[in-house]
């Protein structure tokens, strides 16, 4: 089962997932941060520094 993370909609936006994100893979689309899926290596760090615990891992459903 492969898994990815998710910034849920209680994000508020303090931007420390992005800038401790080793491979650039958070950025801001349409007003809300977003996870690119294919350049996020899992390593976590994002959910490390979130104040609101909004990251979360999700299970991709085949």
């Amino acid at each position: 089962m492969d898994y990815y993370l998710e910034i849920s909609s209680r994000c508020i936006e303090c931007d420390n997932c992005r800038l401790i994100c080793p491979e650039k893979a958070i950025f801001m689309d349409k007003g809300k941060y977003t996870i690119e899926p294919w350049a996020c290596t899992l390593c976590n760090a994002c959910t490390l520094v979130c104040p609101v615990d909004c990251i979360k891992e999700v299970s991709q459903k085949e």
